[in-house]
């Protein structure tokens, strides 16, 4: 599925998803613990040519952990980029790439424990796309 704007995704019985990104700044992941902005629990910024940061950070607290450099989106924005994401209730990890937890990654531990159950991928100030892929789930398949 390929969409353009953010929608929220339910993630609740998940702990950690692969997805690609193409755009030329900023697509923004946000962990929610509800459907209601206000719960925000923390965002990834992935940088592009324009911002070369790529942050992950707590809402609400003074916390966070940047990338330079490094974790970005393609210059040439007719290519998907892959990344991969993490959580627990208590941290969020963050990488490139196709294998969970190989390579550079960002690591943030959260202050408080948040229930995520939503995220959504959404850009700042120039449009991007993205590709949500199946799910490790925490439910055990029989």
């Amino acid at each position: 599925m390929r969409e353009q704007s953010g929608t929220f995704r339910n993630v609740e019985n998940i702990n950690e998803k692969f997805f690609w990104v193409r755009g030329y700044e900023d697509a923004v992941v946000y962990f929610f613990e509800d459907t209601n902005i206000s719960t925000e629990v923390c965002r990834i910024v992935i940088g592009g040519d324009l911002n070369t940061l790529t942050r992950i950070w707590e809402s609400g607290q003074n916390k966070n952990q940047t990338s330079d450099k490094v974790l970005l989106l393609e210059s040439n924005t007719e290519k998907f980029k892959p990344f991969w994401i993490k959580w627990t209730t208590n941290s969020i990890i963050f990488g490139a790439g196709v294998k969970v937890g190989v390579g550079i990654n960002l690591h943030l531990k959260l202050s408080l424990n948040a229930a995520i159950k939503y995220i959504s991928i959404r850009s700042r100030d120039y449009p991007i796309e993205y590709i949500l892929d199946l799910s490790c789930s925490k439910i055990p398949i029989k």
